[in-house]
């Protein structure tokens, strides 16, 4: 293959991969900030960043497009999540378990239930006592 030959077929690759990612971008309904943290350990799991998401989306949603490994009892409204990363409700303490602030207080309803924009902010937490989280 001739030199010019494959810089013209490296060139259209690259192009359309810049292409598909436009296309990604605009096809979000909504992209909140999200992060994951163990406030027990102090260790960030999931740096803040933008998700995208489809319109309607939850607090839950944007936790599933982390890609981490999430263990959630019920479903819908009534979602709860119970682990993250193998990181255990219970695991330090009978109070410990996963939280999260959404704009920078306490969540007001389940993860399932709150819905999100894309001025938003949620960081989930693993917290060692999770009832004064919300106190």
């Amino acid at each position: 293959m001739k030199p010019y030959v494959t810089i013209t077929l490296l060139a259209t690759a690259l192009l359309a991969g810049c292409g598909g990612e436009e296309a990604q971008q605009e096809s979000c309904g909504v992209s909140p900030t999200i992060s994951v943290y163990n406030a027990a350990t102090e260790e960030t799991l999931y740096q803040e960043k933008s998700v995208c998401l489809e319109e309607d989306a939850t607090v839950l949603d944007a936790l599933k497009a982390t890609g981490l490994d999430l263990e959630v009892t019920g479903n819908g409204d009534m979602s709860y999540v119970t682990a993250i990363e193998g990181i255990e409700e219970k695991s330090e303490g009978q109070s410990s378990g996963w939280v999260f602030a959404f704009n920078g207080a306490p969540g007001d309803e389940g993860a399932g239930a709150k819905e999100v924009e894309s001025t938003d902010v949620i960081q989930w937490r693993f917290e060692e006592d999770a009832v004064a989280f919300f106190e």
